[in-house]
């Protein structure tokens, strides 16, 4: 049998081996079967058939699944709009094989996020949707069209393999956590060769 392509077909596919009608079915292990991971854009129950609209742009989300006869789980990006899936990911990292896929989705989503702006204290991640004026600062620098596409909002990580946040109420993107930026030094002058 051939397994779907793409992230509303694989959540799909995955909602029938769950629900086990036919005896080919019962025979597939939920578990080993590529599906949106929970709180993931897309992961809603779905027996049905995959959403008869797509979103009209690329939208990116995270599959999961257990590897075959082990207990190493697998991840990789997707899209809501179309069939692209990234290569999967595995690592013993805490999270890190997860933000690579997410990474990777966001890759086709939104190719260059990388550059777009950063924020840096915690206090403003949560400011910036109430706060007009700072938002409307921030996504000025954004590619026209990105922000009502769902762009994600750089964060400035706490800490090695933070995880990235998926879009959650309230927040309608994710949340990526990037490095801090590098400061230069300051120069020294003559003066202060000196002493």
């Amino acid at each position: 049998m051939t397994m779907p392509r793409g992230a509303r077909a694989r959540q799909t596919y995955y909602w029938q081996v769950r629900m086990a009608r036919t005896r080919a079915l019962q025979a597939v292990n939920p578990a080993e079967t590529w599906h949106i991971e929970t709180g993931h854009p897309g992961g809603a129950y779905s027996d049905l058939g995959h959403d008869t609209t797509p979103p009209q742009h690329h939208a990116p989300t995270l599959l999961a699944r257990r590897v075959p006869g082990g207990r190493d789980d697998e991840y990789r990006g997707a899209c809501l709009g179309c069939e692209w899936e990234g290569e999967a990911h595995s690592g013993d990292r805490w999270k890190e094989a997860e933000n690579a896929a997410v990474e990777d989705a966001h890759d086709h989503a939104f190719p260059g996020w990388r550059t777009l702006p950063s924020t840096a204290k915690n206090k403003d991640r949560w400011d910036l949707p109430r706060n007009v004026r700072l938002w409307k600062q921030l996504t000025s620098l954004y590619p026209p069209g990105w922000v009502d596409q769902g762009a994600p909002l750089l964060v400035w990580a706490r800490y090695r393999n933070e995880p990235h946040d998926p879009p959650h109420k309230g927040r309608p993107r994710y949340e990526l956590r990037v490095d801090k930026p590098q400061q230069k030094a300051p120069a020294l002058t003559e003066q202060a060769a000196l002493f």
